[in-house]
């Protein structure tokens, strides 16, 4: 059967669809036949019965990126996942500065990356490997298959196996360089690669090595005209300026009024009971009040509108924004690839192999922010508190109580996280012929380690702020003029020196691999020979996270405002596993029946972790003629938490929920803004509130003032293994013309489908907020015991969500299920009547979702959220489930030089909270068109020479959800119109 459709829309020179070989290099270089990915046995043709892609060296080119995450991304088989658009976090979590892909939206962690058909060192404990460690400036090309391959492979390939094939045969010096550059003047590239070869010991031996050098620079998001800096909803109210919060123990509102009114002269503002139910934010240096985060508008807000501080849109509070993100994060990166062949005698063959990569990148956000479970505490005897101030806190009925105080400590600068990473595996092996048969055999070892580093700048130490605001003389003790936290003052670098921090995490990962494999005809049938192929491996993964002693404080919180707790921690999963694989022929030569083959798998696996499990595949083969071959199959695929899963450290990180209001689910359903509160259940849902433990006297003036709560996530031990069964069924076409005008026609239409069941995942604090009250149906008697209740605390005091947990489970189900076509056309113009002797090619890839199905738990309500963005069955799979994405391509090229151009689709898709929400209003994103164009030129002297220019029109973004300003910078295209020239030359 021919093997696959070349994914050639991505291409400047599209090869024939289903009838892609691997590189000659390749060819040459195995002992016999062909492996396809997917498979353990080698055979004759290059045949896959799972639908299958190939992606060619010069696809990735032609993305003028510096790593392949977007030559991935960019097909209809991913989904945008955690990558270079990821830049900056305010969580110590283990990926920053990574890539990865994410096949179908199922994650990373479900998609497993091999290297010439072997597994790669993890950069991340839950499994997840980074494309940054791939050498691709020796890719020969990318073999992408959907679906369960466990059998092959063992666990991690539920959702598909991407294997990157590399060039291998090197003879002489091959130089390459590029540059990059956005139309705004940022976001630059630069790459140089060298790499040389050469045959020795008369031909017996092969041996080459690869040193590659890139660096790319941050893109910002204030170069672009469609990012803005002042969000006009009620967003995030934590200003430079700071503000007071009183819980229960509010101000009255005379005493506010007699201050605003008698002596601001401003209106009134209102409250509840006889008592002010908003914030008092500072002016800077005259020690007047102004309103915020309540039902009146904001009045006597006498510092100048900035980017920092700004009343929104209704007038109802001052926003906190920051002008300083990236849309694109940097990257400097050392690798050095090399392999050795050697044949010691005609049967048996030595190789071994090392890859070496070293990375550094850099996370930029905004400054410390000291909110919700990171707000401070003041006490009435600051000596910096104003006349205008002491007043209000003297009218509460508890006088001489602390009141809790939010700022934004602007005064440090931003934060920012370095990633630093050295990743390294040593492969060495013998492979032979066995004298029966055909019978080939291949044994390796691998040793690897992935190091972690990850340094973070601009923190504030809470114990030293707090020893600044408790000092009776303002910390003028501890740093030069003390600390005034009223307003926007700028003290003295002594006491920002004496409150900021740098922190260091450590993280380290082990892998150390043994496999054998035994190939090769058993007897004939009929219809042709029987092969087989039997395995066994190890496989043992270890790792260990060191994080800095004041993010691990012993009474168990973080003493960095902002920056999650983190614990020691660490663990290790070994693996032994049997497999076997045959194919069998079973009929031939038959009317509609040419061929008719059987391909079956199984493969044990003994965890020493959930102990054995079971793999299996029955996959078909089935060419009705010459032009028409029918593949498809089913697999039962497994997977095993990682040691990440099982032993990662508990962590808080920042989770966005949203700016409440009455048309959509965001936010906090206690929020008096929100649709919960305004709706058909709002008083239920207010008892819940108190239930749950919002005092008495804020329940109708309760306001969270942030769009986002600090959610606790961690390894769970108890951890079981998922399964999945991928269901396949489809078709390979090649045109039965003769015409110059049909010959050279191919196409493959493929239907998949993916069940996982007990699926191992992080449910989602901000789903679980909405499920307690309700949303979906899923607590129709508001019930404060049920499930999604129970995993978040309140402050008995102010009412804010204290750590609310995301706990990592066995979830219920993933269901995901479309089909994919991929048509190619080549044309000669000269044998259509033409005098021009060009060609062109047309290509297209694409791919329709039909159906994207998550149960949060047993037994729970069942969503599909296919066409539809903003739900991630976890944080790095990707949020965007477009019903249709495509590429398509046209070609012109000559003998010497080709141009092409490339259309990229994303059809619209709906808010994810319509699906659990009819009533939502909330935004979805608009369908996204984007063009690229691609030339490249072969010059004297071995020289080629390429160019190209992503975003050619350079089209914007679509806005995505309600936030104006806020777009998926993982699916869409934020960098803007980007140029990239690049030469290789060969001696």
């Amino acid at each position: 059967m021919i093997a696959s459709c070349a994914y050639a829309a991505l291409s400047t020179t599209l090869a024939q669809a289903q009838e892609t070989p691997p590189p000659e290099d390749e060819q040459s270089a195995q002992v016999s036949d062909i492996v396809v990915t997917g498979s353990r046995i080698a055979r004759p043709d290059y045949v896959s019965n799972s639908p299958i892609v190939s992606v060619s060296a010069e696809t990735i080119e032609n993305t003028g990126q510096i790593t392949v995450e977007k030559a991935l991304s960019q097909m209809p088989q991913f989904t945008g996942s955690f990558g270079q658009g990821n830049t900056g976090s305010t969580s110590t979590g283990l990926n920053g500065g990574q890539s990865y892909a994410s096949l179908r939206g199922l994650g990373s962690k479900r998609t497993l990356l091999l290297l010439d058909g072997r597994r790669l060192q993890p950069s991340n404990p839950d499994g997840s490997v980074d494309l940054n460690i791939i050498p691709e400036a020796l890719i020969g090309n990318v073999e992408v298959i959907t679906g369960g391959a466990s059998t092959a492979y063992g666990s991690d390939a539920t959702a598909g196996v991407v294997n990157f094939r590399l060039k291998r045969d090197f003879s002489g010096l091959e130089l390459s360089t590029m540059y990059g550059v956005s139309d705004y003047g940022d976001g630059e590239s630069f790459r140089i690669t060298a790499t040389a070869g050469e045959r020795f010991a008369d031909d017996r031996g092969r041996a080459f090595v690869s040193l590659d050098y890139s660096n790319r620079e941050r893109a910002s998001q204030s170069e672009r005209p469609f990012f803005i800096s002042r969000d006009p909803t009620a967003s995030l109210a934590t200003i430079p300026q700071g503000s007071a919060l009183f819980g229960s123990n509010r101000p009255t509102l005379a005493a506010v009024n007699a201050l605003f009114v008698g002596q601001y002269g401003t209106a009134a503002v209102t409250g509840s009971g006889g008592f002010y139910s908003g914030q008092i934010g500072f002016n800077t240096g005259d020690g007047t009040l102004f309103n915020t985060v309540g039902v009146s508008q904001v009045m006597n807000f006498r510092d100048e509108e900035t980017d920092e501080a700004y009343i929104n849109g209704t007038g109802t509070q001052v926003n906190f924004g920051w002008n300083g993100g990236d849309v694109q994060s940097d990257n400097e990166r050392y690798a050095l690839f090399s392999r050795v062949d050697y044949d010691i005698t005609d049967s048996l063959d030595f190789f071994a192999q090392a890859t070496m990569t070293s990375f550094e990148s850099n996370g930029v956000s905004n400054p410390t922010l000291a909110s919700n479970v990171y707000g401070l505490t003041i006490p009435v005897s600051n000596p910096f508190i104003s006349s205008d101030f002491a007043g209000l806190l003297a009218s509460r009925p508890n006088p001489t109580a602390d009141f809790q105080f939010y700022k934004a400590f602007n005064i440090t600068g931003p934060r920012y996280q370095r990633y630093a990473y050295d990743v390294y595996q040593l492969i060495s092996g013998l492979a032979g012929a066995v004298p029966y048969r055909d019978w080939t055999w291949e044994a390796y070892v691998s040793v690897s380690r992935a190091k972690f580093e990850n340094a973070q700048t601009g923190g504030v130490s809470r114990s030293a702020v707090t020893q600044l605001l408790y000092s009776p003389t303002g910390g003028t003790e501890y740093c030069s003029g003390g600390f005034n936290p009223f307003g926007n003052n700028i003290p003295s670098t002594d006491c920002v020196d004496y409150i900021s921090r740098r922190t260091l995490n450590t993280n380290e990962l082990t892998q150390r691999m043994a496999e054998a494999t035994l190939q090769g005809g058993l007897f004939s049938l009929p219809a042709g020979e029987v092969r087989f192929a039997v395995g066994a491996d190890y496989r043992y993964n270890k790792f260990e996270f060191t994080p800095d002693s004041q993010l691990d404080l012993p009474d168990g919180t973080s003493d960095i405002l902002g920056y999650s707790v983190l614990r020691e921690t660490g663990g290790s999963v070994d693996t032994t596993e049997v497999y076997a694989e045959l194919l069998v022929p079973v009929l031939k030569d038959l009317p509609l029946i040419q061929e008719f083959n059987l391909d079956l798998g199984y493969r044990f696996s003994d965890y020493s972790s959930v102990g054995g499990v079971h793999a299996y595949k029955a996959d078909i083969d089935w060419r009705v003629i010459d032009p028409i071959r029918l593949r498809g199959g089913w697999n039962r695929a497994v997977r095993a938490p990682s040691v990440g899963e099982l032993y990662a450290p508990i962590s808080t990180g920042s989770v966005v929920i949203g700016s409440p209001s009455t048309t959509n689910t965001n936010g906090d359903p206690c929020d008096i803004r929100s649709s919960f509160r305004n709706g058909p259940d709002g008083a239920a849902v207010r008892e819940l509130c108190l239930a749950q433990g919002i005092p008495a006297s804020l329940i109708d003036s309760y306001q969270l003032g942030t769009a986002q709560v600090f959610a606790l996530t961690g390894g769970n031990p108890d951890l079981y293994e998922e399964t999945a069964d991928t269901y396949s069924f489809g078709a390979v076409l090649q045109s039965p013309f003769q015409s110059p005008w049909l010959s050279d026609i191919s196409m493959s239409l493929d239907w998949y489908q993916i069940k996982v069941e007990d699926a191992v995942g992080t449910l989602s604090i901000g789903n679980a907020i909405r499920y307690c009250f309700n949303n979906g149906g899923n607590n129709p008697t508001f019930d404060p015991n049920n499930y999604y209740c129970s995993l978040m605390q309140r402050s008995s005091s102010t009412g804010v969500p204290v750590n609310p947990s995301q706990p990592l489970l066995n979830l219920g189900q993933f269901n995901v299920t479309g089909v994919d076509l991929q048509a190619d056309w080549r044309l000669s113009l000269a044998d259509i009547g033409l005098s021009d002797e060009g060609r062109l090619s047309f290509a297209v890839a694409v791919s329709y979702l039909d159906s994207f199905e998550i149960q949060a738990l047993p037994g729970a309500p069942t969503y599909d959220y296919a066409g539809t963005w903003g739900t991630a069955i976890e944080s790095n799979a990707g949020s965007a489930h477009p019903e249709w994405k495509s590429v398509s391509g046209v070609t012109y090229s000559r003998e010497n030089w080709s141009a092409g151009l490339r259309w990229r689709h994303l059809s619209e898709m709906r808010n994810s909270a319509l699906v659990t929400s009819s009533t939502s209003t909330s935004r979805g994103i608009d369908a996204y068109d984007v063009f690229d164009f691609n030339a490249r030129v072969t010059l004297p002297g071995e020289t080629s020479l390429r160019f190209t220019v992503t975003n050619l029109l350079n089209e914007e973004p679509p806005q995505a959800g309600d936030t104006v300003g806020n777009f998926d910078t993982q699916n869409y295209d934020t960098l803007g119109r980007y140029f990239t020239v690049a030469v290789t030359k060969s001696f």
